[in-house]
């Protein structure tokens, strides 16, 4: 029920919110401005002391948001104290925030998840240049304006780089499940933890969860330091790299900047916006996917066919990670499962529908007899057009077994968009996702590393095939990017079963061994201890994971004695 006080020379309306402080909706009677006030509220039987630390964090509060003029960042008006109470007067914003728009959504599509982390990143990025860190980007604290505006609130705990520091050593403050490994650890922060949380956001407005989980505070803030999220089919590969890199363990391994992290989400969303496969007019030159600038140059001769995919894929060789050779031949993954439309299948089709279309030509004289014509000539016109897509797919069957894989992916994509029946269509789907899977393969092999991992994405946004993620792996590995490489072979395991989803994982285990190996010899313990402990988990049960352990026990046993 609303209820109406007076505090200062504001008039309350109502209270919005309440926790740690309370929140009002208030008007200013000096100009009749809607404002909301935050109150600060004293824990009951709280010390001298600890009255005094609140306050002073209030006050913080207030001057580093009130120091900030942006218009993704709450606008701070002033602060006051009257008989004990002391408050904060900022904007009053429409609409709601980030946590209550997910809960009535669910996962948000990939183009309204950027919108707003890129605002938000708008916003940090120019709190980050004043010398100010939030420290608790949540969900809660981003809130969107029925325009679909962003605006960050609650600098409850942002730490101010020009002011020293009220946390103590080994004090912890902020959200456990939008930490950064350091705010768990308690280990000094800067702007890259904001950018940590950030990525947290963005995995789980993708995914619809957070991407560290665990059924108490003790198990979410050990799976933020030692854990890696899984990779969900929802979050489309270009904006996974994104999330990765900042969700890396190591600050210094993430986004330098706010502004950096932006600029690489716009980038990702322009991938997803590049149009896909599509069929080409007669006469139009067939579709490629461009090669990036600066990106590796076609070879002299076309790569060389390869042979017809098999109707299962074969068991998965695990390659030795990085060949000792200056010029390694890539690792090249198996083929994806050949594409479904056999001509066996067409011929049931054909007939089937055949069948139907008869029995219904005979039904309609019986009953209908006046419409008999008209309704034959439409089964007519069906049975035309299921000849036409025959026709197609028998040619799209045809160029795929010469490695033809492209010219095979426009058709296979043309049957896809076209198709009426739901089977047909997720069948149409998956083949272009293995012809595209093919293309990347051929692609790899020729050593043209940024259009075949251009074509991995591609095939993923149809269907996620394990050896679409199998190649993005192998073209990380390629590239040199050991971490990317364990990524992609863990989600290539995730999407696969038995003996292929353990070769995976093996693989993504011998790449995160040699992550701790190179992070022992830079005498980096604590880096490669994570690493080993990360390639056990990876792996459970396999000789890689008995190495790791094995190194694990090892170097922690160094650690122990240094001490």
């Amino acid at each position: 029920m609303a209820f109406e006080t007076v505090l200062g020379h504001y008039r309350i309306i109502r209270e919005i919110a309440r926790s740690n402080d309370v929140v009002y909706e208030a008007v200013d009677t000096r100009i009749h401005r809607r404002v909301a006030i935050k109150e600060l509220l004293m824990p009951p039987g709280a010390t001298d002391a600890i009255r005094q630390d609140r306050i002073a964090r209030f006050q913080r509060e207030a001057r580093a948001a009130g120091s900030l003029t942006h218009p993704n960042i709450v606008t701070i008006f002033e602060t006051e104290a009257e008989n004990g109470r002391y408050f904060i007067v900022m904007e009053y914003l429409e609409g709601e925030n980030l946590r209550q728009t997910m809960d009535r959504e669910g996962a948000l599509p990939p183009e309204e998840a950027v919108r707003i982390a890129t605002q938000v990143l708008d916003g940090l990025a120019y709190a980050h240049a004043k010398g100010v860190i939030h420290r608790d980007i949540k969900p809660e604290n981003i809130h969107i304006l029925p325009n679909g505006w962003v605006k960050i609130t609650d600098f409850g705990i942002a730490r101010l780089k020009h002011e020293p520091n009220l946390t103590m050593d080994g004090q912890i403050f902020g959200t456990p499940s939008y930490m950064s490994p350091e705010q768990v650890q308690g280990g000094d922060i800067d702007e890259r933890t904001d950018l940590f949380s950030v990525g947290i956001v963005l995995f789980e407005m993708l995914a619809g969860y957070k991407p560290f989980q665990g059924d108490s505070v003790i198990t979410i803030t050990y799976n933020i330091v030692h854990t890696e999220p899984h990779s969900p089919p929802s979050i489309p590969a270009p904006l996974e790299w994104v999330i990765r890199k900042a969700l890396r363990k190591n600050p210094a391994e993430r986004f330098h900047s706010a502004e950096a992290m932006k600029q690489a989400l716009l980038n990702a969303l322009e991938q997803l916006k590049a149009p896909p496969v599509m069929a080409t007019p007669m006469g139009a030159p067939p579709y490629t996917i461009p090669a990036p600038t600066g990106g590796y140059p076609p070879p002299s001769q076309p790569p060389v066919p390869s042979s017809p995919a098999p109707s299962a894929p074969t068991q998965i060789p695990i390659p030795a990670p990085y060949p000792t050779s200056t010029a390694p031949a890539p690792y090249l993954p198996p083929p994806p499962p050949k594409p479904i439309l056999s001509p066996a299948t067409r011929q049931f089709l054909g007939t089937l529908l055949g069948v139907m279309l008869i029995g219904g030509a005979i039904l309609s004289v019986v009953i209908l007899g006046v419409f008999s014509a008209t309704r034959a000539y439409q089964e007519y016109q069906l049975q035309q057009i299921d000849e036409k897509i025959a026709v197609r797919a028998k040619e799209a069957e045809k160029l795929y077994s010469q490695g033809r894989y492209l010219e095979a992916a426009q058709i296979y994509d043309e049957l896809f968009r076209n198709a009426q029946s739901h089977k047909w269509k997720e069948q149409f789907r998956r083949n272009t996702a293995s012809a595209l899977t093919m293309y990347g393969n051929q692609l790899l092999e020729a050593r043209r590393y940024n259009e075949a991992m251009a074509a991995y994405q591609r095939a993923l946004q149809y269907a996620p095939l394990p050896e679409a993620y199998a190649g993005m792996a192998a073209v990380e590995q390629q590239l040199g990017n050991r971490e990317g490489a364990v990524n992609h072979w863990a989600a290539a395991a995730q999407h696969s079963r038995g003996a292929q989803a353990q070769a995976y994982q093996r693989n993504a285990a011998r790449e995160q061994i040699a992550i701790g190996d190179e992070a022992y010899q830079r005498g980096d313990l604590q880096r490669a201890l994570q690493a080993w402990q990360t390639a056990v988990e990876l792996a459970p049960g396999t000789a890689e994971a008995q190495e790791a352990q094995r190194k694990f026990e090892q170097a922690l046993q160094e650690l122990l004695q240094r001490r």
